[in-house]
């Protein structure tokens, strides 16, 4: 009986979920795909999927199924796309702009990266205005302030002994990406919630136990108590930070004193904070504040974190190039540890040519909000349909062959002699805009290393791997030596 019921069940549900997504499967025939079971789907395709094994099982089903396919997961229907004729389409469109990226809302809901798609427009533009020409140069002074003391704690590792530089990179990015857009240097508390809270959505990432909010939910509850107590020790910073701005624009000293307020420390540049608390455009709430705070410091700490840590390696893994950024140094150096940034083609060159082997965010995802018509020159012209959640796979569309020849080779010659595409930083109206200041803060701090350290090829090759960003699962191991 107990048998018969379950069967029964299972068929009911079955047949309402293919009723469910008939119009969506009506639209995707001419799309190839993995074999979809009753009701699951093709849930037995991400069972064994897991960080380790990401680029090896996508390269899989790339083969098998081609760079513009559909994948059932239940009644989800999911697009995995490596494809740059669809890929361009689709991120240069001004209607599809949802990103889908549930799996921070906690955190960074309300932000710029998961804002309603009315206000997002607004917000990208005051982002922007951070990186406004004026305020470019001062933060581009600032990463130049960074790259000293980076360059002081390298001095206790050159030694000849191998060592993971992201554990001496990411602490010197996160503090200047929180002296970027709060103008103040994080407190060892912020800092460690910060950096614990990022480690903690890494690891849930392809996590079929974590991963989805409902199952994190029930199976996780320590470790969603955990990611909400973090969470509150950085707002309760930010709402302090903003607290103690209002008060000193007030500028009523007695007040200050009386409620124990400290003046917030002088600086050259605008922060991200004040850019938003002065906006007349937009009247952002302290929440919608915070969130947007939170979005660029972990998007800026990640990222640029992951893109130094692979160039060092890389840059340490092939000589010849070291050796003429070395010369290029020489001759655009200013002063003392300064550097002019715009006298260094080949250097930048160097870094899009890492960006486009190791792209520190490899999936941009999209959710369809509406019926998205578009032209293909092999699957035909079609629409996908509303509902539909695309992944774009910056990583293998990157290393086409047909694009790059020897697309799996460091070749600097792609952009110091020609003016390739990097996708790495985005198509359309959502490109980042902290494009231009992320190109000139991995200049300023490699600038330093490169004239003070000779870098060794020691340790062990990159084991690459996904959690949210590109990683390496046994660090990036290098050497350095003094010159």
């Amino acid at each position: 009986m107990i048998l018969t019921t379950t069967f029964v069940c299972f068929c009911l549900a079955s047949a309402f979920n293919y009723f469910r997504t008939r119009r969506q499967r009506q639209r995707i025939r001419n799309l190839k795909g993995p074999f979809t079971f009753p009701l699951v789907g093709s849930m037995h395709r991400l069972l064994f999927l897991k960080p380790k094994n990401f680029f090896q099982q996508s390269a899989k089903y790339l083969n098998e199924f081609g760079s513009f396919s559909r994948c059932w997961i239940f009644h989800r229907l999911f697009i995995p796309l490596a494809d740059l004729e669809l890929t361009r389409q689709l991120l240069e469109s001004e209607k599809h702009l949802d990103t889908g990226y549930e799996l921070m809302k906690d955190w960074l809901g309300g932000g710029v990266l998961m804002c309603p798609m009315d206000k997002w427009p607004q917000r990208h533009s005051l982002i922007s205005g951070l990186f406004g020409k004026g305020n470019l140069e001062h933060l581009t002074n600032l990463s130049r302030q960074q790259s000293e003391q980076l360059s002081l704690k390298l001095t206790d590792r050159a030694d000849q002994m191998v060592f993971d530089a992201w554990e001496i990179v990411s602490p010197s990015i996160l503090e200047l990406m929180v002296q970027t857009t709060c103008g103040v240097i994080p407190s060892e508390e912020y800092a460690k919630a910060l950096t614990d809270l990022t480690e903690l959505y890494r690891k849930r990432f392809l996590s079929l136990q974590s991963a989805n909010r409902f199952n994190y939910l029930i199976s996780c509850p320590l470790m969603r108590r955990r990611q909400n107590r973090l969470i509150k020790v950085i707002n309760n910073e930010h709402k302090n930070l903003l607290t103690r701005y209002r008060q000193q624009k007030l500028k009523t000293s007695e007040f200050v004193l009386e409620n124990n307020f400290e003046p917030l420390p002088q600086k050259w540049h605008d922060s991200l904070l004040e850019i938003l608390l002065e906006s007349t455009e937009a009247q952002l709430s302290d929440d919608e504040i915070c969130a947007e705070l939170n979005t660029c410091n972990y998007l800026g700490y990640l990222f640029c974190s992951t893109a130094l840590c692979f160039s060092l390696v890389t840059i340490a893994r092939n000589p010849e190039v070291q050796h003429r950024c070395w010369e290029e140094l020489s001759k655009a150096k200013v002063r003392d540890q300064e550097w002019d940034l715009e006298r260094l083609p080949y250097l930048e060159a160097v870094l899009n040519e890492t960006l486009r082997l190791y792209p520190p965010q490899v999936i941009v995802g999209r959710q369809l909000i509406d019926d998205f018509p578009y032209t293909h020159s092999v699957v035909g012209d079609a629409e996908l349909p509303f509902g539909a959640e695309i992944y774009i796979n910056l990583y293998e569309l990157q290393r086409n062959e047909n694009r790059y020849p020897k697309a799996n080779h460091f070749q600097d010659e792609r952009f110091s002699k020609t003016s390739e595409e990097l996708l790495s930083f985005g198509l359309g109206p959502r490109s980042c805009p902290a494009r231009k200041f992320s190109i000139n803060l991995l200049k300023s701090l490699m600038a330093p290393i490169l004239t003070n350290f000779e870098l060794l090829p020691y340790g062990d090759q990159m084991r690459l791997n996904l959690r949210l960003a590109l990683g390496s699962s046994n660090g990036f191991q290098m050497a350095l030596r003094p010159r």
